[in-house]
């Protein structure tokens, strides 16, 4: 009978200690970050958040399947990225698609001359 106990025991510990390593679906990984922009190219834009050491890169979504089947980066978001200056303030929100995901990015503040 102890051995039953001590099976049993085992197993329980098994099934939680799984299930506390599954990690978050995509959906809910998501945020918001408050920065200064430190470097950026077409599609992604590189934040230091407030209080952080170093920056995050912010990718583009991709829409639209295959680059043959007209997909590439969200256009939308390509042009916002665009319009940003370096070293302005922004408020970023993002998501974690693969790789954290601009969802909305407004300028706080320019970078005084």
């Amino acid at each position: 009978m102890p051995a039953f106990r001590l099976t049993l025991l085992a197993c329980i510990l098994a099934a939680a200690s799984a299930a506390a390593d599954e990690p978050k679906k995509d959906e809910e990984k998501k945020g918001t970050v408050t920065g200064v922009v430190t470097a950026k190219a077409d599609n992604w834009i590189e934040v230091k958040a407030d209080g952080e050491e170093k920056a995050r890169r912010y990718m583009a979504h991709w829409r639209g399947g295959l680059p043959k089947d007209g997909g590439g980066p969200d256009k939308e978001i390509v042009a916002k990225i665009k319009e940003v200056p370096l070293k302005a303030r922004v408020r970023l929100e993002w998501s974690f698609h693969e790789r954290p995901r601009v969802e909305k990015i407004e300028v706080l503040k320019k970078e005084e001359k």
